[in-house]
């Protein structure tokens, strides 16, 4: 017998190892697809966990500073759910045999059906804790603040540790329980079979019953969405992923056996229904009793104020002819919660500030008297909107009003858009015809919720409500608010206000909202359409009966910050506008605006002015953010999508530099001229979030910055000269 060739030996065992290897990868991969439901919907949670910001608050309320401890226990309860559930559907999906996949009949693979359910499962309560631990790297200072919540956050760190220790416990001793009662009885428990039908009475009990409690959950959230409220973000996103899990696979089980491509079919349904626009649910509320998924009746005669003759209104009763009056101006960056939270508590401490030089005594605190007007985006806008609310209740104090407002942002909004966008938005997606409202409204109706639990319905009555007296005149009791949104069609801005129609126009390549918004229109709507948050919430179809003449006659509307987040160019535009008619009235005047940003990583605008131009009492100082020249270069595949999503900063870094241009300062008097102040948040001791749901860790340090960081007391003593000034005659 020839000897055989070492090197030939040594080739073909190669290739035996190398073939072995692809064997096992096209069993591995066969073995994902049976549950490919549950993958997607865990890989879609390590995703979120790794890359999204956001995401970092929910698991820092949900394990460090949550009191609650029925939140707690149905975070427990909803990972143990959803462990169980794609464990559940794993298990029943292997015991089935599918002839267009023969490697999940491979005895060699016995092993990997069997623990490929039992790791899926664990892996669930295991994910929270690893978004706990990813939360508190990213946490600069992550200590407590007291040794008790310390103890809990350590507590429910083991609670869910314990859940996974306890399922794998279960998993193993059930396994053992069943081969026990085999042998006894000398018949196979839970056999592979080779369809749907053949599972068992009690695996299809389990899955038909989940597939109702779906529908009916569906219809509960559609009904009465504020019944997940008290549960939390993390638990409602628990929740849905366990029906998800469950009512998918079960779905998926049916139609691999018969060969249909179910995912594939209800991609492309979705993608259909959505391309003819048969089941848009998103369009914008024209007025309080409309639904997002009605078309608007026709619009009433239009009462609502002039603001010009608002503008001659207010100017008349604050101010004296031929003596400078002082004209508070707010910009308000987007953030979500965060900017809300920071605007709304910047607005009432200079109100208490000036209310404890100047009390109120029956009117409008002073402050608010003599804040003119206020441009939001997004979160800056609900701010806005909560500083008015809160001012509506008695005691009209700054005091009682920052007390007020924080209550109304304390509340996890997030909870209530996630039910909606996973039990109902999702449903709406396969149903040809617009049938329930949607996830905006789940936000909107929130934040009407909140402030009717302070004392106010002003969020969801119509905007302009706010502007006119009981005789029917104008009133100039509360703010002129403008609030920004950008059309997704022209990529311009929407600027919506409580007023008609300007006569000539004062925005620049923008659209004047009052033509094409309802007199009617609830101002917790007027905000959503500043704060439509990239799919958090939907751009919404803004469709009007009232002139069909108007072009174009439909819009989409999205989220102020895709034009510029600073809101500063509309605010720039308004003031030269007011300019204007005091200047026709020959009333001298002078702007105090107040620039409220909230990103921690922007860097300051104010101090790269032009020294002979001094503007008073700034004096804050952040880390120093890298400028562009360190940062690192891109690839040619990257580049061009970075540069468009830059393109939106650097309009807002323009369109703040334009502001702080056009002030007009006089270097010989500074009390006399135009002074800007940039109230922005630092990097911190806590992380602050953006998002629809923030602690009160984030209120503390928030309270904390505003503090430390600026001489408020200087502020509150030079606003109160301006004002006492202005009311002298």
């Amino acid at each position: 017998m020839a000897e055989q060739n070492p090197s030939t030996s040594v080739t073909q065992r190669a290739r035996l190892v190398w073939l072995n290897v692809v064997d096992w990868l096209a069993i591995g991969l066969d073995h994902c697809k049976p549950v490919r439901v549950s993958l997607l919907v865990l890989a879609f949670a390590g995703i979120v966990i790794t890359n999204v910001d956001q995401a970092t608050e929910l698991f820092l309320i949900a394990m460090w500073a949550d009191p609650s401890s029925t939140r707690y226990v149905f975070l427990l309860a909803t990972s143990a759910l959803a462990g169980l559930a794609v464990w559940y559907t794993a298990h029943n999906a292997y015991r089935l045999t599918y002839p267009r996949w023969p490697a999940l009949q491979d005895p060699r693979a016995a092993k990997l059906r069997q623990w490929i359910p039992r790791l899926l499962g664990i892996l669930v309560p295991l994910l929270v804790v690893f978004g706990y631990l990813m939360a508190l790297r990213s946490t600069p200072h992550p200590v407590c603040a007291t040794h008790a919540q310390c103890l809990r956050r350590d507590w429910r760190t083991a609670g869910l540790l314990i859940v996974a220790a306890a399922m794998i416990v279960f998993f193993i001793g059930r396994e053992k329980v069943l081969q026990a009662v085999a042998e006894r009885t000398e018949k196979p428990i839970e056999p592979r079979v080779a369809s749907i039908a053949t599972l068992g009475t009690t695996p299809l009990s389990v899955f038909l019953a989940v597939l109702i409690l779906n529908v009916l959950l569906t219809v509960l959230v559609a009904f009465q969405p504020r019944q997940f409220d008290g549960m939390g973000s993390l638990a409602v996103l628990l929740l849905s992923g366990s029906f998800f899990c469950m009512t998918g696979g079960f779905l998926c089980m049916l139609a691999d056996r018969r060969g249909v491509p179910l995912l594939s079919l209800l991609v492309l349904m979705a993608v259909s229904l959505h391309a003819l626009h048969l089941n848009d649910n998103h369009r914008v509320r024209q007025y309080p009793a409309m639904s997002t998924h009605q078309q608007p009746a026709p619009a009433p005669a239009d009462h609502r104020p002039d603001f010009d003759s608002y503008a001659k209104a207010w100017l008349q009763s604050r101010c004296t002819l031929h003596q400078s009056c002082p004209v508070i101006m707010v910009s308000t960056e987007g953030g979500g919660l965060r900017s809300a939270a920071w605007t709304a508590m910047v607005l009432t401490r200079f109100t208490a500030l000036i209310d404890q030089a100047m009390p109120p005594n029956g009117t409008e605190p002073m402050f608010e008297r003599y804040l003119f007007a206020g441009s939001g985006v997004s979160g800056g806008s609900l701010g806005m909107a909560t500083y008015v609310a809160a001012l509506q209740v008695a005691p009209q104090t700054g005091i009682a009003a920052q007390g007020r407002a924080e209550n109304m942002l304390d509340h996890d909004f997030l909870a209530p858009v996630m039910a909606n966008a996973w039990f109902i938005d999702f449903t709406q997606r396969w149903l040809p015809g617009a049938l329930f409202d949607d996830r905006g409204r789940a936000l909107t109706r929130a934040w009407e919720q909140a402030t009717q639990e302070q004392g106010t319905d002003v969020l969801a009555e119509p905007f302009a409500a706010l502007y006119e007296n009981e005789r029917g005149d104008v009133s100039t009791n509360v703010p002129a608010l403008f609030f920004n949104s950008t059309t997704v069609g022209q990529g311009w801005r929407f600027v919506q206000h409580p007023f008609r129609p300007f006569a000539h126009s004062p925005w620049t390549t923008a659209y004047d909202g009052a033509h094409w918004l309802d007199p009617r229109i609830p101002l917790s709507e007027v905000v959503l359409n500043s704060a439509r948050f990239t799919y958090l919430s939907p751009a919404g179809t803004l469709q009007t009966a009232a002139n069909a003449s108007l072009s174009p006659a439909t819009f989409q509307l999205a989220d102020g910050g895709y034009f510029e987040n600073s809101a500063a160019t509309t605010l720039l535009e308004l003031m030269q506008h007011l300019r204007a008619i005091a200047a026709a009235q020959g009333q001298p005047m002078h702007f105090i605006v107040l620039h409220i940003s909230n990103d921690p990583s922007l860097h300051d605008f104010v101090d790269a002015h032009d020294p002979g131009r001094p503007l008073p009492f700034y004096s804050v100082a952040c880390p120093r953010t890298p400028s562009p020249t360190e940062q690192h270069s891109y690839g040619e595949a990257t580049a061009p999508l970075v540069a468009l999503l830059d393109t939106r900063d650097a309009r807002g870094e323009y369109a703040r530099s334009q502001l702080l241009a056009s002030l007009q300062v006089n270097t010989a008097d500074p009390g006399s001229g135009d002074v800007l102040w940039h109230m922005r948040l630092c990097p911190g001791n806590y992380p602050l979030p953006l998002g629809w749901t923030i602690s009160p860790p984030v209120f503390e340090e928030m309270h904390r910055q505003l503090e430390l960081n600026y001489p408020l007391a200087a502020m509150g003593a030079w606003l109160t000269q301006q004002i006492k000034a202005a009311r002298q005659r």
